[in-house]
């Protein structure tokens, strides 16, 4: 008598862990990660776009999140730092355990590198622009903060945080 009634408080528990609810999700991450250069040149500037793979902990949940993205240095003495890099283009998609996923684009940014220590370092923001499962119709926004290791001659070793505001719809 008594399994079939926790089998029922199971199944209407996963029901409802699986959907979509409305209000606002903080996130607050650490992630670590890596990227590599490709061939993809997505503003024709002759700078090719990275891949890059991040695994993401902290709220809402354990996550990967993957994405593209491409900078443009800017000309000496328009920046304090040795190098700056702007972001040209950003769209990362994070996937959670559960399997939902957010999509995020980015609109703004730096990079700063110091010559001396090879060090990069920055800041990131964007936009949430949908998500599935519990971040169906999702919207708000995002912050990075960076810092990044040369491995090599192709590699970039990536840490920091993740932060953001997620709206979901009634």
């Amino acid at each position: 008598m008594k399994l079939p009634f926790i089998v029922s408080v199971v199944c209407v528990g996963l029901i409802v862990a699986g959907s979509v609810q409305s209000g606002e999700i903080k996130i607050n991450q650490r992630y670590t990660g890596v990227s590599h250069p490709t061939m993809l040149d997505t503003n024709d500037d002759g700078v090719f776009a990275n891949v890059g793979s991040f695994q993401m902990v902290g709220s809402p949940g354990r996550a990967t999140m993957q994405g593209v993205f491409e900078s443009t240095p800017l000309e000496p003495g328009e920046s304090p730092c040795d190098l700056q890099n702007v972001p040209v283009h950003q769209s990362y998609v994070e996937t959670f355990n559960d399997g939902s996923m957010l999509f995020l684009v980015g609109t703004a940014g730096y990079g700063c590198l110091n010559l001396g220590t090879s060090v990069f370092w920055g800041e990131l923001s964007g936009i949430i622009t949908g998500g599935i499962g519990r971040f169906e119709l999702a919207t708000g926004t995002w912050t990075v903060e960076l810092e990044a290791f040369f491995v090599g001659q192709t590699q970039i070793a990536f840490t920091g945080t993740f932060k953001g505001k997620v709206e979901i719809p009634d």
